[in-house]
């Protein structure tokens, strides 16, 4: 009987000890928000990351009756900043604005990423979405995919593709197409977008995929051509231009998408109350209207959708990862 009694005593104290611990987050959840927000950039100012971070914050701070302001911790393929938020206080005034990189890719493509993106953070809303246009020079003797691919296998030696970077959106679809086709092409990673643009265009780089804003104009001037959109649909910019999906690549889907997150342990409350904010902005004619004039399109998913959008993705890039060579 003593046993059962002090096995009674010590459920009694825990579940105070538990509603104790609890007290602070409720609180935090019906007072939110009370001060300013940081929204977390991890890549540089005037990165399309950050453009975009930026569209969403002023009209978050409107629907809140808060300031949100974007801050900027790019560095190290964006894990410096992905990590300062992941060890932030889960009071939902440190967010950020995440991204396949930061969530997908880097995780299955970096050594020792400092964070676990499924188990450090808590999703909140997914943003926005787009993909990457394969561009090859105009002066190439292609058309299509079938033709670039010939091109290819017949000049071997000057087979090669560009990127900004390893394990970026330019460089992960050329890497993965030259995996699948059996086509070895040269990975040259450049620093300067606007060397790469040049080069490109002489026709000293095979090919290239890129996010539309930095390629609209060349093929507006017709110094590059679109042969194809990495994207799951086409874009509305370049409707024109066929999926990789279309082109008999079932599995070649390469998108750039935007979501806010919060470190882990943030009061339901505090997600269900940004969720609910974020969800009357992407309804405002005026933001929906700035959105379509850029490359990215609005794709709007509350926390629980995200969640399980996540997953997918993690899994899908560990087997894309395993596939691409490391560098």
């Amino acid at each position: 009987m003593w046993h059962l009694l002090e096995l009674r005593r010590k459920d009694f104290l825990c579940m105070i000890w538990v509603a104790l611990m609890g007290a602070p987050l409720m609180s935090i959840a019906q007072t939110y928000p009370r001060q300013l927000i940081k929204l977390v950039v991890p890549y540089g100012a005037g990165s399309a990351t950050d453009l975009l971070a930026r569209r969403v914050a002023a009209p978050l701070s409107e629907v809140l009756g808060q300031g949100v302001v974007v801050e900027n911790r790019a560095g190290a393929n964006a894990t410096l900043g992905t990590t300062y938020v992941a060890k932030s206080a889960p009071d939902g005034y440190t967010l950020l604005f995440g991204t396949t990189q930061t969530h997908a890719v880097n995780p299955n493509l970096l050594d020792n990423v400092p964070y676990d993106s499924l188990k450090d953070f808590q999703s909140v809303a997914r943003m926005f979405n787009t993909g990457t246009v394969l561009v090859v020079s105009a002066s190439l003797p292609v058309n299509n995919l079938e033709q670039l691919l010939a091109w290819i296998k017949a000049n071997p030696k000057r087979a090669n593709f560009a990127s900004t970077a390893y394990g970026t959106v330019s460089h992960l679809p050329s890497a993965y197409l030259s995996k699948i086709s059996g086509m070895p092409m040269t990975h040259i990673p450049y620093n300067n977008a606007g060397q790469l643009m040049t080069d490109l265009a002489r026709g000293e780089i095979t090919m290239l995929f890129y996010p539309p804003d930095g390629v609209k104009a060349f093929i507006e001037a017709g110094t590059l051509k679109p042969l194809a959109w990495s994207g799951s649909k086409r874009h509305p910019q370049f409707s024109q231009v066929p999926t990789m999906i279309e082109l008999g690549y079932p599995d070649f889907v390469f998108e750039a998408w935007y979501a806010i997150f919060a470190p882990a342990g943030t009061p339901p409350g505090v997600i269900h109350h940004l969720d609910e904010a974020l969800s009357k902005v992407v309804k405002d004619p005026k933001f929906v209207q700035d959105v379509s004039a850029g490359s990215s399109v609005l794709y709007f998913a509350q926390a629980s959708e995200m969640d399980q959008f996540l997953r997918a993705e993690v899994a899908r890039f560990k087997r894309i990862a395993s596939m691409i060579d490391k560098e």
